[in-house]
């Protein structure tokens, strides 16, 4: 607002709003290199934390997957049908693994844009000779 010099007499009869340019965002190629490092510790960190949130609920679902094949299997198996049991632990073991195997390996949405600004990075300091 220093830089306002209308003498006082501006009525603006409302909200006035203000935007600066230091909220813009900023393009990794126009950043420092001390800019760049900063940057990729923090895409890493964020990277860390979706892949440990993702393996933490995976595991949950799968563990109450797991719980439930047992319990059914159990069933069957008191209830005379052990040949049964043994398909559905096995089956069910077998799509278990699998989807283990689909979620935790496969990238998400947000792990892919990280990713690729984590790959940018490193460009932009390979070509600077930081790297």
């Amino acid at each position: 607002m220093r830089d306002f010099k209308a003498g006082g007499d501006i009525n603006v009869g409302g909200d006035v709003h203000i935007h600066d340019a230091s909220s813009q965002p900023k393009l990794l190629v126009m950043c420092n290199t001390g800019e760049l490092l900063n940057e990729r510790t923090h895409r890493k960190t964020l990277l860390s934390n979706e892949r440990s949130r993702k393996i933490k609920y995976a595991a949950i679902f799968f563990l109450v997957c797991a719980l439930g094949l047992g319990v059914g299997a159990l069933w069957l198996h008191f209830s005379g049908k052990s040949a049964l049991s043994s398909v559905l632990l096995g089956l069910g073991g077998l799509f278990v693994a699998g989807a283990a195997v689909k979620i935790v390996d496969e990238p998400s949405e947000f792990e892919r844009r990280q990713l690729d600004a984590l790959r940018e990075i490193s460009h932009i300091l390979r070509e600077r000779g930081v790297e």
